[in-house]
């Protein structure tokens, strides 16, 4: 069954109501995505669809931006043929992507420089590496007897994310293990995405703890590295 998602957009009311809030937050990762998203940020383009295939205003899209763009086999895979009904004049790049993939219930990312359509599972999915330093928490943390962190999605919390850590008595010793600080991270972030999925990974090296995560894996494991830093 094919899915027929229309929606014409004026050119100025485009351009006003239009805000980047609506498409996914991109992070350039590499000098090769920092120069697609600033292009993106600048080209202006034109469009005009009626009832056209998703495949069809990619096809256009590259051509007059001059950017790689793919689709994801999860969106290949997906069964039905995504049309698209969509007018704008000289609407920012970023936004005319940002509309194209939500008007088909699809999303997209900035890899190695290339625009990549996907699924919002696969969104999800999408991990990358982050480093941060912990050698002040490996030289301050101490070594409570049975420590009780519970990480919860606390609604009074600014950042989404609640950490309470109870308080035992102090046994006077420094932990010099950074396995105990992996292991904390792993118990009290992320669910079960670090078993549940295979590109996730948390180990430290010479004081710098090295993880691989999606996007919302890296905000809780820094929210709780800064609590941990606060409790010292």
């Amino acid at each position: 069954m094919k899915t027929s998602v229309k929606m014409v957009v004026a050119a100025l009311l485009a351009c006003a109501a239009i805000s980047r809030a609506d498409g996914p937050k991109l992070e350039a990762k590499s000098e090769e995505d920092r120069k697609t998203i600033a292009m993106l940020e600048t080209l202006k383009v034109s469009l005009n669809f009626t009832d056209a295939p998703l495949s069809e205003v990619v096809d256009f899209f590259r051509e007059v931006t001059s950017v790689n763009i793919l689709v994801s086999k999860g969106v290949k895979d997906g069964g039905d043929d995504h049309l698209v009904t969509l007018k704008v004049d000289e609407l920012k790049a970023t936004d005319c992507l940002a509309l194209i993939t939500k008007m088909v219930d699809l999303s997209y990312t900035v890899e190695e420089g290339v625009v990549m359509i996907v699924t919002a599972e696969e969104t999800k999915k999408n991990t990358y590496l982050e480093l941060y330093d912990v050698r002040d928490l490996l030289m301050h943390l101490r070594d409570f007897k049975a420590p009780e962190i519970s990480l919860s999605s606390g609604a009074g919390e600014a950042d989404g994310i609640g950490v309470e850590i109870a308080a035992s008595e102090d046994s006077g010793s420094t932990l010099d293990d950074p396995s105990v600080l992996v292991e904390l991270i792993k118990n009290h972030t992320c669910g079960t995405s670090w078993t549940d999925n295979p590109k996730a990974s948390c180990e430290i090296q010479n004081g710098i703890l090295i993880i691989v995560q999606t996007k919302e894996g890296h905000e809780q494991v820094s929210t709780l590295v800064e609590k941990l830093r606060q409790y010292k």
